[in-house]
């Protein structure tokens, strides 16, 4: 695969928005969970995935986002660049505010 290559494949997924968007109460301060659905872009077609995720934040500030797919989930593109647009989508949100406490 050349570079060219992947870049094009790359820019065909986008992570549209995310919906639906449920906090989870939790007794440890530095851990939200939540629950919501990531409309994705492939290509030309658009798909709705469940995701749960947790933001922990380290005793730095610093957060760390784990993400879960559903048990059994298939997706028509490569899962490590939609796990990592879900996660700069959920920080980006994180940052303005857009997710319930």
């Amino acid at each position: 695969m050349t570079e060219h290559s992947l870049c094009v494949i790359l820019l065909c997924m986008k992570v549209l928005e995310l919906n639906s968007i449920v906090g989870e109460d939790t007794l440890i301060y530095y851990r939200r969970n939540y629950t919501a659905v990531a409309r994705l872009e492939f290509f030309a077609k658009t798909e709705d995935v469940k995701i749960s995720f947790t933001i922990e934040t380290n005793p730095l500030g610093n957060k760390l986002i784990y993400l879960e797919y559903p048990f059994g989930i298939t997706f028509d593109y490569p899962v490590v660049p939609v796990t990592t647009s879900i996660k700069e989508k959920i920080l980006t949100m994180d940052n303005e505010g857009a997710l319930p406490l």
